[in-house]
């Protein structure tokens, strides 16, 4: 039985395929996303808590996708990854009110794991 979902929206499949594999194996429903019409259609579907998105994809930025998020479920706890290192990017999110910011090289896992379980129990 599935006890939680979360949705990653990533323009990069291998990225979105290792943390979709890592957390089906522990039971958690994943949907996954590349573009912001498929994000908002399963967002909208499925409604799920957490979402785990990268900020800087080709056609569109995570600050640019959390507001529409947010707007069908102000409580999204939204996991920021990216490989955009900067404080100027972490600032950026702070005002749009996302839960965690996470730099998609220096993140493990299990680490990844423990922030969406604190998301999930927010």
């Amino acid at each position: 039985m599935q006890k939680n979902k979360l949705m990653i929206i990533d323009d990069d499949l291998g990225f979105s395929e290792m943390i979709s594999g890592y957390f089906k194996s522990h039971n958690y429903g994943v949907y996954t996303a590349d573009n912001l019409e498929q994000a908002i259609r399963i967002y909208k579907r499925e409604r799920m808590k957490v979402v785990i998105l990268d900020f800087n994809m080709p056609f569109v930025t995570g600050e640019k996708i959390l507001p529409l998020l947010q707007k069908i479920n102000p409580a999204v706890r939204a996991l920021v990854v990216t490989g955009c290192i900067g404080e100027e990017v972490e600032e950026k999110f702070k005002g749009l009110g996302y839960f965690a910011y996470l730099e998609k090289g220096g993140m493990s896992l299990e680490g990844l794991k423990e922030k969406v379980e604190e998301a999930l129990n927010y």
